[in-house]
């Protein structure tokens, strides 16, 4: 029932997001979609089922969008060269059906995507405070993220050690998160680790001062920079992503990289703009 009256209120405000997406939606723009899990027998928002996530990439494929890696999003926007529209797939928190259900579609269709990874939660007894009342809360093992790392086409990126807020750690607290995360994930899978995801897309001046160091992005959800056509390399750090519901179906996924939910993206970041403000 939650689902349906979401599903309903996303379609009344269409006809605003249409009007402002004719007028406003720029011809260069590079959009992060924003995924975690794809499974049909969770019930939640940041769970898409199965054939939902299939018919999402086979229409990027009909479409013929490019889907790119953060990579190489990183280099556009280095080299000021955000051209035409591209899109950049991630996912957050290392869930297992990431392994057993997206990857093999992603495969498929030959497209790149970013998994952002909690290394204190791999392999540990540890379950995330959301899934208390799951039964299927398994996370990807270490010989399946390396065997993904193998593959070419899975890029991975850390979301802290812990998933935690980082607005509310200390500094040292931070540099933990932080760092500690990407040594881990380093070692592990033998290569530079260049990117990192808020979690829950809360932004903390502290952590962005960090992260400037370490990293070459870090992605935020609504309340981050949107990326265009003259976006600067010193804004890489505070990234916009689009994320993907499970309320959504088809065609408001479609809407969404459409820019037509550009009203409802207004009304979350008023409603949560005191918990994810950032520093303009």
């Amino acid at each position: 029932m939650l689902f349906l009256l979401r599903t309903m209120i996303k379609y009344l405000l269409l006809p605003l997001g249409i009007i402002h997406a004719v007028l406003f939606r720029p011809r260069d723009e590079i959009l992060i979609l924003m995924y975690h899990r794809v499974d049909d027998d969770v019930k939640k928002e940041l769970a898409v089922t199965k054939a939902s996530f299939n018919w999402h990439m086979d229409y990027l494929y009909r479409k013929k969008y490019n889907v790119i890696s953060m990579k190489e999003a990183y280099s556009m926007i280095s080299n000021d060269a955000v051209v035409g529209r591209h899109i950049v797939i991630s996912f957050d928190d290392g869930y297992k059906d990431y392994y057993t259900h997206a990857f093999p579609i992603l495969y498929r269709y030959k497209y790149p995507s970013i998994m952002y990874l909690c290394p204190g939660y791999i392999e540990s007894t540890k379950r995330y405070w959301w899934d208390h009342d799951e039964t299927d809360f398994r996370l990807m093992e270490w010989k399946d993220i390396l065997e993904l790392n193998e593959s070419g086409l899975v890029e991975f990126g850390s979301h802290t050690m812990d998933h935690r807020d980082i607005n509310r750690l200390s500094m040292a607290e931070i540099e933990k998160e932080i760092i500690e995360s990407k040594n881990i994930l380093e070692k592990k899978l033998g290569k530079p680790i260049r990117h990192f995801a808020y979690p829950r897309g809360i932004y903390s001046e502290a952590g962005e001062k960090l992260l400037r160091k370490h990293y070459d992005t870090a992605v935020l959800i609504s309340n981050g920079k949107r990326i265009g056509k003259g976006i600067k390399k010193n804004q890489t750090h505070a990234l916009k992503r689009i994320p993907v519901l499970r309320s959504d179906g088809r065609y408001l996924f479609v809407a969404r990289i459409r820019g037509w939910m550009a009203i409802e993206d207004f009304i979350r970041k008023c409603l949560f703009g005191c918990r994810y403000r950032r520093r303009a």
